[in-house]
């Protein structure tokens, strides 16, 4: 029993659970580990695919200090530590029709000072000759913006943990977290865990395992489609073709993508959180309707016609209502720290996240200031504890 007894244990092996693992290392607890009920960097959940979107804009100033935080400190600290790149930079467009949330898009930007650029579309159809933007679009560039090498980025720290003889216990299925239990007592199809502290980072079963989650969390699963495009190759492709965003005035018209990275084909999807409650553990393919659907939003778009559908992919989206991320403390057991509903656009933020989760639950706070500041956005809805 002896071998199941940590300082701190972490549930779910995504990008916030491996990136707490290691911040777990780096603030000196050694006896710690990580129980995931897949195989690490498995498809089931939210972390998996090649590649991700890093932007600067944002409609919201929290947002935007906490991007410029792990833009110039975290991924620079992680790539030192693997030796490998896994931000490639290349330039953000986001656009949209005049008004609304363009407008307030460039007001947060400006507020914070971040390295974004406003542009009629005039000027952004010189920049990116592949779109083809209404004459009345209004395009934010971000010129801090790149691409996140997400599997890279699983693997190295997947790596950096079992060169640091952390274990990750691959295929463990958490079924019940005794929180009254001191230690903190959980039971797994393949034995017994103990743990001083907890941290569940679980995506899309969060509410599983934590039911008082249930009214905060929604789970959607959204389509990805790959396309090869009839012109050049290299103009879909790093430092040529943007990440980019549709900043559409309907929730439901906001569709996303990145240039060719890792597998063949410009990645496109549409960003969906409302209206759907989707069950984690049923997976299904993507559904041909999605894919029409990202298909018919290219011809719309883009000046070049698609040359050939190449593959489709599903992740899963864990929502809040307001698209806020929950990162705090367990009301009732501060050695208890939870991390949910990262809605979409957490995968960026992985190597923050990791540290905020580790040092709350070592020290009860965190040393990033601008989290601290706008700490009650992250909170858990005390209203949900029994």
């Amino acid at each position: 029993m002896k071998q199941n007894i940590f300082d701190a244990l972490v549930i779910g092996g995504g990008i916030n659970g491996l990136s707490t693992l290691y911040h777990l290392e780096r603030l000196g607890c050694r006896r710690s580990g990580l129980l995931e009920q897949f195989d690490a960097g498995h498809e089931w959940g939210s972390s998996h695919g090649q590649s991700r979107v890093s932007r600067t804009a944002y409609i919201d100033p929290v947002y935007i200090r906490l991007m410029q935080v792990v833009r110039t400190q975290e991924w620079p600290r992680l790539e030192r530590d693997v030796g490998a790149s896994l931000i490639h930079p290349t330039q953000g467009c986001f656009f949209g029709p005049p008004g609304g949330k363009q407008e307030n898009y460039a007001k947060a930007n400006a507020e914070v000072g971040a390295n974004v650029e406003e542009v009629d579309a005039k000027v952004a159809s010189k920049r990116f000759p592949q779109f083809d933007f209404q004459d009345d679009a209004h395009v934010l560039l971000d010129h801090d913006a790149a691409l996140v090498a997400a599997a890279d980025t699983v693997y190295a720290l997947t790596r950096i943990a079992e060169e640091k003889q952390l274990p990750i216990k691959e295929r463990t299925k958490v079924t019940s977290i005794d929180l009254d239990h001191n230690p903190v007592l959980i039971n797994t199809n393949t034995g017994r865990y103990q743990t001083e502290r907890l941290v569940v980072t679980a995506g899309p079963w969060s509410s599983e395992l934590l039911p008082f989650l249930k009214p905060d969390l929604k789970v959607a699963r959204q389509t990805v489609g790959y396309f090869e495009m009839a012109g050049d190759p290299e103009d879909y492709r790093i430092p040529n073709f943007p990440v980019w965003g549709n900043l559409g005035e309907e929730h439901q018209g906001v569709y996303y993508g990145l240039p060719e990275f890792g597998r063949k084909g410009m990645k496109i999807a549409r960003h969906v959180t409302a209206g759907l409650d989707d069950d984690p553990n049923e997976y299904r393919d993507a559904a041909e309707v999605d894919i029409r659907d990202l298909r018919q939003f290219i011809e719309k778009q883009f000046r070049d016609p698609v040359a050939a559908f190449i593959d489709s992919e599903t992740c899963l989206y864990t929502n809040t209502a307001t698209e806020d991320f929950i990162i705090d403390l367990h009301p009732n057991h501060p050695n208890v720290a939870i991390g949910a509903g990262f809605s979409g656009h957490g995968f960026k933020f992985g190597p923050l996240t990791g540290r905020i989760l580790a040092e709350l639950a070592m020290n009860g706070t965190s040393t990033v200031t601008e989290f601290e500041a706008a700490r009650d956005r992250f909170s858990i809805d005390r209203a949900t504890i029994q």
